[in-house]
């Protein structure tokens, strides 16, 4: 009896300072004043959050892609959760980035109709310089499309359209999306044969790893996935602080499409010490996914199956 009691006891102190532990070390681990996560995860679950990709200002002026813990459960409210993380100086966004939206300005109101948010800003949004106008928008749009439910976005200011963005005097549709392109870049020379192509770098800011997406504007006429290959496989990069680590000998041997499903096969010279690198075939992906309407990407390596990138779950290995 005395030896079952004692047993009772251990087992129970046990339990409990495994509970206290835990409790003490899973704050630590999410770190609540910081509220983000690392950016290889797209949407994971921490208790009952979620994460949502965001885009913010990088210290280079390029929106990069990040993860920030959304905690509400409405559509209404996750976008005005998301809209306050855009707002600069929020305290709870990674070192090294910075919202867009100018610190006082309001959304005076929010609605939501068939699948269409009219955000109604204070006047003050566009209280920014020339270069971070568009940049307000961009961020916003593409912050938000990311929602499910959401497939549009119109802006208001003082429940008045927007229109024209005043400083650039650029037109902008009523109704936005992925459509309206982030972190443009004009290449081009004439009016003929204008292609729009979506490619994703890297940003190293602060030794953290970043996704940068770039809508490129260039007269070329091949298939999006030539493009998209050359550009990323290419020595020149326009901007000495995005990155690409597809290495320029890499060829794509062939690609088809079929059911949604994009098949890619390269010649060795894609792998980096016999292996496919996350930072190789994560760009290559978000490339494609942004340029094609498919669901999955294979990757084969002289006709050899090695990965298989799904659109909702990441990277499978074959």
């Amino acid at each position: 009896m005395l030896r079952k009691k004692a047993l009772r006891k251990i087992i129970i102190t046990t339990f409990s300072i495994i509970t206290i532990f835990v409790i003490c070390i899973i704050p630590d681990k999410l770190n609540s004043d910081s509220n983000y996560l690392d950016t290889k995860i797209d949407t994971i679950y921490v208790g009952n959050d979620m994460t949502n990709d965001i885009y913010l200002l990088g210290p280079n002026g390029y929106l990069v892609k990040t993860s920030v813990v959304v905690t509400k459960d409405s559509l209404e409210d996750k976008v005005k959760e998301i809209i306050n993380y855009l707002i600069i100086d929020n305290s709870k966004i990674p070192d090294g980035l910075t919202g867009v939206i100018p610190t006082g300005t309001k959304l005076n109101n929010i609605n939501i109709d068939k699948k269409i948010v009219t955000l109604d800003f204070s006047n003050t949004l566009l209280n920014t310089t020339k270069d971070l106008e568009e940049r307000t928008i961009e961020a916003i749009v593409y912050s938000l499309i990311n929602i499910d439910g959401i497939e549009g976005i119109t802006i208001k200011i003082d429940g008045e359209l927007l229109k024209l963005l005043p400083q650039n005097k650029k037109i902008i549709p009523d109704v936005l999306n992925r459509s309206y392109g982030i972190n443009k870049v004009f290449e081009i020379n004439n009016y003929n044969n204008i292609e729009k192509v979506v490619l994703y770098y890297i940003d190293n800011i602060n030794n953290n790893k970043y996704y940068v997406p770039v809508t490129k504007y260039i007269n070329d006429d091949r298939d999006k996935i030539k493009i998209i290959i050359e550009n990323l496989s290419s020595n020149y990069i326009y901007e000495s602080s995005l990155i690409s680590l597809l290495k320029s000998n890499t060829e794509l041997i062939n690609y088809e499409i079929e059911d949604k499903i994009m098949t890619l096969n390269f010649n060795n010279e894609i792998f980096t010490n016999d292996k496919l690198l996350e930072e190789v075939t994560y760009p290559i992906s978000m490339s494609v996914f942004d340029n094609y309407d498919v669901d999955s990407i294979i990757f084969k390596v002289e006709g050899e199956n090695i990965y298989t990138y799904q659109k909702c779950c990441g990277i499978i290995k074959s």
